[in-house]
């Protein structure tokens, strides 16, 4: 069975009733091995059994060899799969938005936002949907492979992407900022998409 690490803290940003969503939908599929944590430092010094760490967070401060860990692990191989709040932290690290494909500059209100995917590829099969969320802004790294835009009042942006760094595989999902978001069917299938494709270069290419 895969080993996946989440790192995700939080009452409010993200909420508890999101971590906990989130949580159910990674251990569902009974694919994975699901270990839980609060922050990056927290994670093993040896990441090379584990397949994919989900981040859904939004923390300000990482310690310089956590960080270095992380992205040394995506680097050789690993698997990240980001969620809502996981662009909005660690803003003064550039090495981080690097890593993850996109830099947060800001979001609108909570409100129905509209999704819909752009291709028939790995979402392929899957319906338009709403939920109620913020429409987050990104600036982005180059290659970076848009699968779904979200909606509101006019206004468009990326609302899940695939990217690769090195030899590791990323995906970000926009939705979190509600526990709700993350129990809609549609956005459990995209995170089960999302985590599939994340960790499918950890069994070739192990870090």
């Amino acid at each position: 069975m895969k080993t996946v690490w989440l790192v995700s803290e939080g009452l409010f940003h993200p909420p508890l009733d999101g971590r906990l969503a989130l949580g159910q939908t990674l251990k569902r599929s009974g694919a994975f091995q699901v270990f839980q944590c609060r922050r990056l430092e927290q994670l093993p010094v040896d990441l090379s059994g584990v397949a994919a760490v989900v981040l859904y967070l939004h923390r300000q401060q990482a310690e310089d060899t956590a960080l270095r860990r992380l992205l040394d692990y995506v680097a050789r191989g690993g698997g990240v799969l980001g969620v809502h709040s996981a662009t909005a932290s660690f803003k003064t690290r550039p090495a981080y938005f690097e890593l993850l494909g996109g830099r947060f500059i800001g979001h609108g209100r909570v409100q129905p936002l509209q999704f819909r995917p752009l291709r028939e590829d790995l979402f392929g099969g899957m319906a338009a949907f709403s939920v109620r969320d913020e429409l987050y802004h990104h600036e982005f790294q180059p290659n970076v492979e848009v699968h779904w835009l979200a909606s509101a009042e006019g206004e468009e942006a990326p609302a899940v992407w695939t990217y690769r760094y090195a030899a590791g595989r990323v995906c970000y999902l926009l939705p979190g900022h509600l526990g709700s978001s993350l129990r809609h069917p549609a956005v459990r299938e995209i995170i089960r998409r999302g985590l599939n494709w994340v960790v499918s270069p950890a069994e070739e290419n192990p870090s």
